[in-house]
């Protein structure tokens, strides 16, 4: 009988253990440990200006991170020292770190102490769960970086003629040299082109400049239309490597001697006019228009004889816009060389009446071979014939690639489609 009474108590006390464990494990589900993913964030460590680090601190979104702890340490195996933390609640996703570049994280922390040049440093970031108030550890991640000097100042960026860049920086003490690296927003097509230009990497290095003499430099037969964006790095020959300084400030300059496709509407407005004060100034009367304009002589090509047989080079006037008129001389020199050879008898810019026509911005190419209609009402012209009609111009002729690249738009309105015209605001 007291053998089995001893079972009993056994029995019950080993059952209020297994109890207490199970309400143990509720208890703590419900006020949750830390949970970390295998990789529950990433961290890149940057060089800032004066000697600095930002670590850019990325986490998953499905982790549960209450902060970080940083460490660093000053040689590689050294021992990490506690030098700051950073509470993920309220903490911005975004900043800026040296007033130049836009950088997007979701946490950022910047080491605060200046530190030895061309050293490298070693950082530790661990993540940290409260768990009842009390801070609790969970995955740790290290990075290095190399403390580089701050960057030369872009003093001076503009066109320099009609495709060509000026550059001039400000001198970097001690640098041993300078290098320039580029990106445009055009292909080698001349086809426009989504870039990034905070993303350092999509840059190419474009010229090297040996010494710390020379603080300039010109680049020349660049791409219409195209803007051409430079950063200038500082460098240091160090154990035979070129060690490049922080990057100087972006700065982009626009090959916009002629008009370009991509051009907003205020570039057109300030190109074509000067401002819409004095578009309704000087636009007012036929006769103050017409002293707005200039007429220009350009080649085109047309048939000796007939429509068909030996194309011959023949000279037509064109009144035009003044301030657009180098544009329009370019385009028909451009279309002149090309080896279409389009064929053109009658052209016509300038006309005081509604629409671009009065601004000497609208060009009416061989209207009576492209014609303009409404839906299947012919309003002007006869006819559009591209493949039977050398005078009729196709919508994927070079005749209309050179036009919209010096931003003159074709017609075309929904149904209405105006074949014969040009206008450089698309109206």
């Amino acid at each position: 009988m007291d053998k089995q009474i001893k079972i009993q108590k056994s029995r019950i006390k080993y059952g209020k253990i297994v109890v207490f464990f199970l309400l143990m494990v509720i208890h703590i589900s419900f006020v949750g440990l830390p949970v970390y993913a295998q990789e529950s964030f990433e961290v890149t460590g940057k060089c800032i200006e004066g000697q600095k680090v930002t670590l850019e601190i990325n986490i998953n979104d499905e982790t549960n991170i209450d902060g970080f702890d940083i460490y660093r340490a000053d040689s590689a195996g050294g021992i990490y020292q506690y030098i700051g933390s950073l509470e993920t609640e309220g903490y911005k996703s975004a900043y800026y770190y040296d007033d130049i570049d836009y950088e997007e994280a979701d946490y950022a922390y910047t080491d605060s102490a200046v530190l030895n040049l061309y050293q490298t440093y070693y950082y530790r970031v661990q993540a940290y769960q409260y768990l009842e108030e009390v801070k609790t550890y969970g995955q740790s991640v290290d990075t290095e970086v190399l403390i580089v000097g701050d960057g030369p100042e872009i003093t001076y960026a503009k066109r320099n003629g009609k495709f060509g860049v000026k550059l001039k920086w400000s001198p970097v003490t001690d640098a041993d040299g300078y290098l320039i690296y580029c990106m445009k927003d055009h292909d080698d097509n001349g086809e426009s082109i989504s870039v990034d230009m905070n993303d350092e990497a999509e840059y190419e290095m474009v010229k090297t400049i040996k010494g710390n003499s020379t603080f300039s430099a010109s680049f020349k037969k660049l791409m219409h239309g195209a803007t051409y964006t430079y950063r200038i790095y500082a460098y240091k020959n160090i154990n035979g490597s070129q060690i490049p300084s922080i990057s100087s400030q972006m700065k982009s300059v626009t090959m916009d001697y002629y008009a370009y496709e991509g051009e907003s509407y205020s570039q057109k407005v300030k190109r074509a006019y000067g401002s819409e004060k004095a578009k309704r100034k000087n636009f007012a009367t036929a006769k103050k228009a017409y002293k707005q304009m200039k007429i220009i002589k350009i080649k085109v090509w047309d048939f000796k004889n007939g429509k068909k047989g030996k194309k011959v080079t023949k000279i037509k006037s064109l009144t035009v816009n003044k301030k657009l008129a180098p544009t329009i001389q370019q385009i028909f020199k451009e279309i002149y060389k090309s080896k279409e050879k389009q064929v053109i008898h009658d052209i016509g810019c300038y006309s005081y009446r509604t629409g671009e026509h009065m601004y000497g911005l609208a060009i009416d190419v061989n209207p009576n071979e492209n014609y303009m209609i409404d839906g299947k009402k012919v309003l002007a012209g006869r006819y559009w014939k591209p493949k039977k009609d050398p005078y009729s111009i196709s919508n994927n002729s070079e005749f209309v690639k050179i036009m919209n690249k010096y931003g003159f738009i074709r017609g075309a309105w929904g149904k209405r489609k105006d074949y014969m015209h040009f206008s450089y605001f698309g109206t």
